[in-house]
């Protein structure tokens, strides 16, 4: 296959892309770099239970695409991954197995039981992560880690003896909702209210109420932690509505029921005494003999409620709790503010005296192109690798960026998948064309570039900045959506419709335009590369005839900086009206019924592009039509373009009136 294809099929780089993704994880791109800057993010651990579906996509795709732009500009970017171990979820899949082989849990014995959990845990939770790399997601592998792992086992055992030592965790005998399928106590979120009842969640098992005794934690104190985090300014929530829900949340906060009558989980950390006294004795502390341990777990949203802490070494006073707690950004659904974001602030906030991120990014949810919620119980769940499959990885995480918008929701399809995989293919064909008039991008930027001089090329250039200054806005605002739109507007309209069309003619011969598009294209790839990073760097490969290495990759590559010596507003207003008569010409044969492809006489006055006007106007240069000759006059500030009459040999001759049309 040659270097440009003629078309851009996805489909032919699948093997090129799972290369060119081994080789950034080998040269060890994806892990932190000192800087003078930091940045960190946790990706919120996925549950072991399934694999990937369109959501966690959508969440994955926006989500590196930050990381990336991070890394570009220089930081030392530290991107967590992780896996759940979904208490009551997996539990209750294992049981349907066993149940399916004909035995239980309870014929197998709670150590057995644990093992082979275990061991199918490890088989999905590689499922998740050969997923994840295929979609191209840069966490920091060396650092993935499991709720169950002994780390945050510990971090979790310490922090539930810590608040029960500050007697913030007590046992009581309430009403509590039980599945009776899942046989144990569940809290409010987890069930679900319909016509005949409560149902679970997990399960979809009646919920009834029972009097039992569970381990609650008391949340007032935490609750005040977590609204003082965000009063204070330690933590910013966007979009900045949500706020609102936020300390709704907070103000309706109950007592929070943290034992579950499971096998699968952090056991509490409570031991009883032959006298029936309970205690929680620390991580470290020998228990003492003929104490007996409690036999329930932990609500699984504990220790997810720790993670970033428990993921940098917390309780221990680590270089990495010192160095990246607390994070910068937390990506996550709005429909997990409760659930997760706020659990994480109450538990976070009082342990450490400081807020677990900076930054609270609540994305919306992702509905079909209908606008019907996507669900396993509807059967209209959708595997993202068969949309990659279909479309290519880099236009599926084109479409989703270019819907993400802090606390939208999204309808998304294939219509969404058709737009940027068309985008990519405008891409490859401009990147083809830059090589068949041998043009590299290596020699766009020495370090002092000549300044263009013709107006199209100092237009461009001063398109790009504009360009450049959204892109940039819209990583800094969370807005992707703005980000990718900019990218994909000068693209097709600025850099492929109008230059190009315009400046062909002198790619060949004249060095200003040929220097233009090098510096423009390969800027365009840096700023696509967060977005779109199997394609770009393809591209940067074959157009710079870079060589591989990781110095080579954009990842390692600086994030264009601000030009603003580029802004050439005199130019912008020239092309402008070059845009606007070309409209007006287009509009003027379609009205008549003019074939695109027939020639005109055409004159143009007052514009700098005149030739390129008439060139893309379809006109012959006639320095001779007369007023009453001419089919249109039409102006723009003090721009005229005057097109004259058809040939007498016209098979429908245009009738003779002088028109004016004002753009």
């Amino acid at each position: 296959m040659s270097t440009f294809d003629a078309h851009y099929t996805p489909a032919h780089h699948f093997a090129r892309d799972a290369d060119r993704y081994a080789a950034w994880e080998r040269a060890g791109l994806f892990r932190p770099r000192p800087a003078a800057e930091r940045f960190a993010m946790i990706l919120p651990p996925l549950n072991i239970t399934g694999g990937l579906h369109l959501g966690h996509a959508y969440e994955h795709a926006i989500s590196d695409a930050f990381i990336r732009h991070r890394r570009m500009l220089g930081a030392e970017t530290l991107w967590l991954p992780g896996t759940d171990h979904a208490g009551i979820a997996t539990q209750a899949l294992m049981e349907r197995q066993l149940a399916a082989e004909g035995t239980s849990r309870h014929e197998l014995g709670r150590d057995a039981f644990l093992a082979r959990t275990r061991a199918w845990g490890d088989m999905t939770g590689e499922t998740i992560a050969t997923q994840m790399r295929r979609l191209g997601m840069s966490p920091d592998w060396d650092r993935s880690t499991y709720t169950l792992d002994p780390g945050p086992a510990r971090a979790t055992h310490a922090a539930f003896s810590r608040l029960f030592e500050q007697g913030l965790i007590y046992r009581a005998e309430r009403d509590t909702l039980w599945c009776t399928g899942c046989q144990t106590g569940l809290s409010d979120i987890e069930t679900t209210e319909t016509a005949g009842g409560r149902i679970c969640t997990r399960c979809s098992s009646r919920i009834e109420i029972r009097s039992t005794p569970q381990w609650y934690l008391a949340t007032t104190t935490l609750a005040a932690s977590a609204r003082s985090a965000f009063e204070s300014g330690q933590l910013r929530i966007d979009p900045p509505e949500l706020a609102t829900e936020y300390l709704r949340w907070l103000d309706e906060m109950r007592d929070w029921c943290l034992s579950r009558q499971l096998w699968w989980g952090h056991r509490i950390p409570i031991w009883y005494g032959a006298d029936g006294t309970a205690h929680s004795f620390g991580p470290d502390e020998a228990i003492p003999a003929g104490w007996t341990h409690d036999e329930d777990t932990l609500d699984t949203w504990f220790s997810s409620g720790l993670w970033p802490l428990a993921t940098l070494g917390w309780p221990e006073a680590t270089e990495d709790l010192a160095r990246y707690y607390p994070n910068d950004l937390l990506i996550t659904g709005s429909d997990l503010i409760f659930f997760w974001a706020i659990r994480m602030t109450m538990l976070c906030t009082h342990l450490t005296g400081t807020a677990p991120f900076k930054r609270l990014y609540l994305h919306g949810m992702i509905r079909t192109e209908h606008g019907k919620k996507m669900s396993t119980s509807f059967g209209n769940t959708i595997d993202p690798l068969d949309y990659a499959d279909e479309f290519g990885t880099d236009a599926l995480r084109l479409a989703l960026c270019r819907r993400a918008r802090p606390g939208a929701d999204l309808s998304f399809g294939r219509t969404d998948l058709t737009g940027a995989l068309a985008l990519l293919k405008k891409l490859w064909s401009i990147a083809r064309l830059t090589t068949a008039y041998g043009i590299h991008l290596a020699a766009s930027t020495p370090p002092e570039p000549q300044e263009p001089t013709h107006p199209l090329d100092r237009w461009l250039a001063s398109r790009l900045e504009r360009t450049r200054a959204l892109a940039s806005a819209g990583f800094e605002e969370l807005d992707l959506a703005g980000t990718t739109d900019a990218l994909a507007r000068f693209m097709h309209d600025d850099l492929s419709d109008l230059y190009l069309e315009a400046r062909k003619p002198s790619l060949r011969h004249d060095p200003g335009s040929r220097a233009t598009l090098a510096a423009t294209l390969a800027e365009l790839l840096l700023l696509l590369h967060p977005i779109a990073p199997y394609l770009t760097e393809q591209l940067w490969e074959s157009l710079a005839g870079a060589g591989g290495s990781s110095q080579d990759a954009l990842d390692a590559h600086a994030w264009p900086a601000a030009r603003p010596g580029r802004l050439d507003p005199e130019a912008e207003t020239d092309v402008d009206r070059l845009r606007r008569l070309l409209h007006a010409a287009r509009s003027h044969r379609a009205k008549h019924g003019i074939p695109a492809g027939t020639m005109l006489p055409g004159h143009a006055d007052g514009l700098e592009c005149s030739a390129e006007l008439l060139r893309l106007a379809r006109l012959r240069p006639d320095d001779t039509i007369r007023d009453h000759h001419a089919a249109a006059i039409l102006t723009c500030g003090p721009a005229t373009l005057t097109i004259g009459t058809l040939p007498q040999d016209a098979e429908q001759p245009l009738r003779r009136s002088r028109t004016l049309r004002r753009c």
